[in-house]
């Protein structure tokens, strides 16, 4: 494949050279500027829904704001601004409509707090830490291949949910949505032998270690990586603990079972 174009762009007047398609997100990175963002993840393709990383762009004489995770650059000559004046300030105004639904978010009000949002004068939603960002819809669809989550309603009324309101097979609790979710309003607990993932109201056994018999994953995610990866079904038998020691009883023979340790 023919290499992609390098595009010359400045960003905060630095000068920037990058393959064609870079997004001005990563670009600024490249140079040390970090623009700010709630709803990006890197294993996931990025779609600006929360807008906390806008930046100003201007292309000769026209002038606009675009979401920099996902606006790609294909052209030389770009000049991006990503905390002149006007971008300062619809930038305050985004963070206070985020701050007015997730008001209840410790995680939300640190973030706001960084731009000098302290408060709002906008009805506040009460008990809201979710935005809206989709990147468990998101990572549940596109990574885990599952699509047990989704969203609901419109408007004010908009939220992300499980089919019905009802517990669904189709979620395996492998807990990507806890580790992608940016406000941790998605919390997921083992106990006794049980995996728990509130929201979705998903409760499952855990699969037992046939060689320790310690619960080490939830029996759906497990069966379902077997039923996709036949030849690493024996291995998916195993905790950790117990991999790491069969292995090291493979090279080094049983006495090697007290010395492998696993952080």
């Amino acid at each position: 494949m023919p290499e992609a174009r390098i595009c010359n762009v400045q960003i905060d007047g630095k000068p920037v050279a990058v393959p064609e398609g870079t997004t001005i997100l990563e670009a600024g990175r490249q140079v040390g500027i970090e623009i700010p963002t709630l709803c990006h993840h890197p294993a996931l393709e990025p779609y600006g829904v929360c807008r906390v990383c806008i930046v100003e762009l201007k292309r000769g004489k026209r002038m606009r704001v675009v979401t920099a995770c996902n606006f790609p650059i294909e052209a030389d000559g770009l000049e991006i601004s990503t905390n002149s004046e006007r971008i300062r300030k619809d930038r305050r105004t985004v963070i206070e409509l985020l701050l007015a639904r997730c008001f209840s978010s410790p995680v939300v009000r640190e973030f706001a707090a960084r731009f000098g949002v302290f408060d709002t004068d906008l009805e506040k939603t009460e008990g809201e830490e979710c935005l809206l960002c989709g990147l468990c819809v998101n990572v549940c669809r596109d990574l885990v291949g599952q699509s047990a989550i989704g969203f609901e309603s419109r408007g004010a009324d908009r939220r992300t949910a499980v089919p019905f309101g009802k517990p669904t097979e189709d979620c395996i609790g492998c807990g990507a949505c806890v580790y992608v979710c940016p406000t941790g309003c998605i919390k997921m607990e083992d106990v006794r032998g049980e995996r728990m993932i509130d929201r979705w109201m998903s409760l499952m056994p855990f699969l037992k270690c046939r060689r320790c018999g310690a619960g080490f994953g939830s029996v759906r995610h497990l069966e379902l990586l077997k039923s996709r990866h036949a030849k690493v079904k024996a291995y998916l038998e195993l905790c950790p603990q117990c991999r790491a020691q069969e292995l090291g009883e493979a090279i080094c023979g049983p006495a090697a079972r007290a010395e492998v340790r696993v952080d």
